[in-house]
């Protein structure tokens, strides 16, 4: 495996994916100075070549990483019907929220860094596939970078605020510290560094912050710093409201039913901002009884991604009646 950032096709991980995929190790460098590992899935020989030769770079969401939960379930479908596949993991993944790495400012950096890669895989279409979080970070990058190589935007529970669906579930649950508390003492600690990427911090825990009691389940932990850059009042590229409009590829919005963080108005607004600005081409979907991880839905929310790479992506509806006449 090249640690340099490259991709290396020799290395394999154990496991029945085998008997379909190659699943190969990569990581890549980002010009700040941090290096993020993730998994390429690439189908073997055969299949659909259109599939194949387009990539999908799937990201995680809150506290998440590219070997669990959503992001991997959908990585392995998406691999099995024969897409290329990069799961990967930012700055945001796992604990950085945690201890202060977590900033979501500088993620457009991981990010340059994995199409960078995938680029030099030989791909030359790429999809952002972005899940919860995920879903905020590929919008506001792509609205900020334009990437002429990315293709479009796939979104599973696409929040239109991370700053307001934190603040409406402490509100709900009545977390301590409450929300306007965090603010001050986050002013206080981070200070004058509010535009460095480094400097005071501190940890500190929300009780009730996702659910009605005071069991550590229920409970956050945040460094003031992780929180100011990504559900802060002033986190604006937090907020994929202000930043859809401005993406020119199409987007997929993939919303739960029954998803009781992202509540189904937040899909109905995204489309309503991104139509009304003139987004080349904007599908919301709702999975019917999905919670916010899809639990017993992935298959569903997989099958609604396959449809949409395949129609919109990979060709309108030629290649999806091509596969069904083969």
């Amino acid at each position: 495996m090249n640690r340099g950032g490259g991709w290396d096709g020799r290395r394999r991980l154990p496991g029945e994916d085998r008997r379909s995929l190659r699943l190969d190790p990569v990581t890549v460098d980002t010009v700040d100075g941090n290096t993020w590992d993730g998994l390429a899935l690439v189908p073997h020989g055969g299949g659909d070549r259109d599939r194949r030769r387009l990539a999908v770079i799937v990201v995680h969401g809150s506290v998440g990483n590219y070997v669990s939960g959503v992001p991997r379930r959908v990585s392995h479908g998406l691999a099995r019907a024969g897409f290329t596949v990069v799961s990967v993991n930012t700055r945001m993944a796992n604990y950085g929220v945690f201890f202060g790495g977590g900033l979501l400012h500088r993620t457009p950096l991981d990010l340059d860094a994995w199409v960078d890669m995938v680029r030099r895989m030989g791909h030359q279409r790429i999809v952002l596939l972005g899940y919860s979080l995920g879903a905020t970070m590929v919008t506001h990058y792509q609205a900020l970078r334009s990437r002429p190589e990315v293709a479009g935007l796939c979104t599973l529970a696409h929040p239109l605020s991370l700053p307001a669906s934190l603040r409406r579930r402490w509100e709900r649950f009545g977390a301590t510290p409450d929300y306007e508390a965090v603010t001050v003492r986050a002013l206080e600690v981070i200070g004058d560094s509010l535009d460095d990427d480094r400097g005071d911090d501190e940890i500190f825990i929300v009780e009730r912050a996702s659910g009605p009691t005071d069991a550590p389940l229920h409970g956050e932990i945040w460094t003031y710093r992780t929180w100011w850059f990504s559900r802060g009042p002033e986190a604006t590229h937090a907020v994929s409201a202000d930043h859809i409009g401005g993406v020119r590829v199409p987007v997929a919005l993939i919303q739960g039913g029954d998803d009781m963080i992202v509540p189904l108005t937040d899909g109905e607004e995204l489309e309503r901002i991104a139509c009304a600005a003139g987004v080349p081409d904007v599908r919301h979907e709702t999975v019917p009884y999905a919670n916010h991880v899809f639990s017993g839905r992935d298959a569903v929310a997989i099958e609604r991604c396959i449809a949409w790479l395949d129609e919109v992506i990979l060709g309108g509806g030629r290649i999806a009646a091509d596969r069904a006449g083969r």
